[in-house]
């Protein structure tokens, strides 16, 4: 009698696995001119160079430059004030200077100097890559740099929007010269980011492309994802003054990154949930609490600093 060697469950499970390795391995190639530029998206700036004026604020500006660590000229307005302490604003993703218009009519009425900057790449400033807060925290520094060149500004701190709220937490982490930090509408991580995010901001499926262009997204700019962490950098900036704001609503990063920051922050830290509030300003949002709580927020934060507490050197 002839018997056949019938294959096994396993064996059936393995033909399919190798199958369907095969598939995909076939269809990232036939698609890796599309991945490439996916990649060449997510990295490059967008910020528009139509920056308009700060009018609106209805007090003397200059339109300035400073040079990054790296070379590049970064443009700015500086709004000066009565205070001597001033305010680094720093924009979100696809922005430039101009939308930090909400925060910077509240914080100039309060009598703060304010230094409103285009990141790299973004409005009028050099650059054409993208790094998502780890070389953009240079760029904040080295208006730090500029400010406290000037006669009339003795102490510096930084407010950050999206983007801007992780360069604002590194920037203070690689600067202790920065006082006191406001992060609105953050990510916790850049990892956390991308696992949120990628399918609004890359036209793939997350699976399975998603560990393809991050990794052609790292060797591109030399650098790894877990390289912009918050959570670590937001740890290490007490006793200087974190405020953490964020919306219940934020569709792009739900409201655990800024828990998970806050949870991460060392004290004297606050957190303030909005109720409702998606990926937006808050100044924009709720102008009269925000001047409350934040304005607040910078008189204590720099009212310690004059009375001795140690805010950094």
């Amino acid at each position: 009698m002839t018997t056949h060697n019938r294959p096994t469950s396993k064996r059936i499970i393995g033909y399919w696995l190798r199958l369907s390795l095969f598939a995909i391995i076939v269809s990232l190639i036939g698609l890796f001119p599309i991945v490439l530029r996916q990649v060449d998206i997510i990295l490059t700036p967008k910020g528009s160079p139509d920056i308009g004026t700060p009018n609106v604020l209805n007090q003397p500006y200059q339109d300035v430059t400073f040079m990054s660590k790296d070379g590049l000229t970064i443009s700015a307005w500086y709004i000066e004030g009565e205070r001597d302490e001033a305010l680094i604003l720093v924009h979100g993703i696809n922005a430039n200077r101009r939308g930090m218009l909400s925060e910077a009519k509240i914080l100039s009425e309060a009598g703060y100097p304010l230094l409103m900057l285009d990141l790299r790449g973004n409005g009028l400033s050099e650059g054409d890559e993208l790094t998502y807060g780890y070389k953009e925290a240079w760029d904040v520094s080295a208006g730090v740099d500029y400010l406290l060149d000037l006669p009339e500004v003795e102490q510096v701190g930084a407010v950050g929007h999206s983007l801007g709220g992780a360069v604002a937490v590194r920037a203070a982490a690689i600067d202790e010269r920065i006082k006191a930090v406001v992060v609105e509408s953050s990510y916790s991580s850049l990892p956390n980011a991308v696992n949120d995010a990628f399918n609004e901001i890359v036209m793939l499926p997350q699976w399975p492309f998603q560990p393809f262009v991050v990794a052609l997204a790292e060797y591109r700019v030399g650098l790894n994802l877990s390289d912009v962490n918050s959570i670590r950098d937001i740890a290490t900036i007490s006793p200087r003054p974190v405020y953490i704001i964020h919306g219940t609503k934020d569709h792009l990063f739900l409201s655990y990154h800024a828990d998970m920051m806050y949870e991460a922050a060392q004290a004297p830290k606050t957190l303030w949930l909005i109720e409702g509030m998606g990926h937006q300003s808050p100044a924009h949002a709720m102008p009269d609490a925000y001047h409350e709580r934040v304005v607040t927020f910078f008189e204590r934060a720099f009212g310690a600093c004059e009375s001795g507490v140690r805010c950094g050197s």
